[in-house]
């Protein structure tokens, strides 16, 4: 069974629709049913605007791609149903919140779309954004359209939602008051390390650095295959649990002593622990901004979900639930 699969089972299980989900009983009490449900079929209006059951199956296909389902024989019918209610569930809300946009006077700007476009591609190497997209079957033209309605919903949800919210300082320490066993830090290691491809590599290494004539940190430069190699091969301050497991035994070195090699499924790696760092409690001054941004997230998404409800409830929204089931 697929990664994407088990995915959207997860979910699945976990959203909450604004459509009710009444039809899946209809939908499976007709299982013998032939009826074809064309493109041009209306599934749902809202405020006026019509749904087509060639939109609702463009969004299911987004969503099957979104979730790496590639065979859509391992999902059960139940999961297909609510798959189409997500789906149907999207682009009321899009309709919605473009509506909302153009009431509160909310438009994409060109040099804000061309910033927010220049650093999407920032992140891929020379046409390797083209190829991902030839990859994933999706037209140039289609992605461009759903970024640019993307943008403008974050920009709606700033001006009419996330402005409004605040937290304050009397919350952040109450919250730290009450919750200070998610705030004592492991104890830490500051270790170099060495990567190479092979053990016999490893091992030649390794009589260098016992012979004590070149330095850890020279030697990652000049042979490590990691990206900290140019840096002397220095991973910086790790708990137990931040790296692979297989690196745990580097909390048992002493200062300035060299591992035995390490093999993963990386490489084969030597490491020189250069500091330790003592299990302790963070104080309020280093926890505050994490605490800061966590409540800001949480209240945010509470005014997001208050204020779309009320959205919804002030529009006219007819969902067709028989053509709805029929689609596939």
């Amino acid at each position: 069974m697929s990664k994407g699969i088990h995915k959207i089972r997860a979910i699945l299980k976990t959203q909450c629709v604004v459509i009710c989900i009444g039809f899946l009983f209809l939908a499976c009490s007709r299982p013998n049913s032939v009826e074809s449900i064309s493109d041009h079929t209306v599934v749902a209006v809202v405020d006026g605007s019509e749904i087509t059951a060639e939109v609702l199956r463009d969004e299911m296909e987004v969503l099957l791609r979104q979730f790496r389902v590639k065979d859509e024989s391992d999902m059960t019918l139940e999961e297909k149903l609510i798959l189409k209610t997500k789906g149907l569930n999207r682009i009321i809300q899009s309709i919605i919140l473009d509506k909302e946009a153009a009431l509160a006077k909310v438009y994409l700007s060109k040099d804000e779309y061309d910033e927010a476009f220049n650093e999407v591609k920032s992140g891929y190497l020379e046409d390797s954004f083209a190829k991902f997209l030839k990859v994933e079957g999706i037209l140039f033209e289609e992605w461009e359209k759903k970024f640019k309605n993307n943008m403008l919903i974050k920009k709606l949800i700033k001006v009419s939602v996330n402005s409004k919210v605040s937290v304050s300082d009397d919350q952040v320490k109450k919250y730290y008051d009450h919750h200070q066993q998610e705030f004592q830090m492991g104890e830490q290691v500051r270790s170099l390390q060495i990567i190479v491809a092979s053990e016999d590599e490893a091992r030649t290494i390794q009589k260098q650095l016992k012979s004590g004539k070149i330095d850890f940190s020279v030697l990652a430069q000049e042979y490590s295959l990691g990206p900290e190699g140019p840096q002397g091969g220095d991973l910086g301050y790790f708990e137990v649990g931040q790296m692979p497991e297989e690196f745990d035994s580097v909390f048992k070195l002493k200062i300035n002593k060299i591992s035995e090699t390490i093999q993963t499924p990386y490489g084969y790696h030597l490491f020189k622990v250069v500091d330790k760092k003592p299990a302790r409690q963070m104080n309020f001054e280093e926890s505050k901004k994490a605490i800061y941004d966590q409540l800001l997230r949480e209240e945010q998404s509470r005014a997001f979900e208050n204020w779309l409800v009320k959205l919804k409830d002030k529009s006219d929204i007819e969902i067709r639930h028989d053509v709805l089931a029929q689609i596939n």
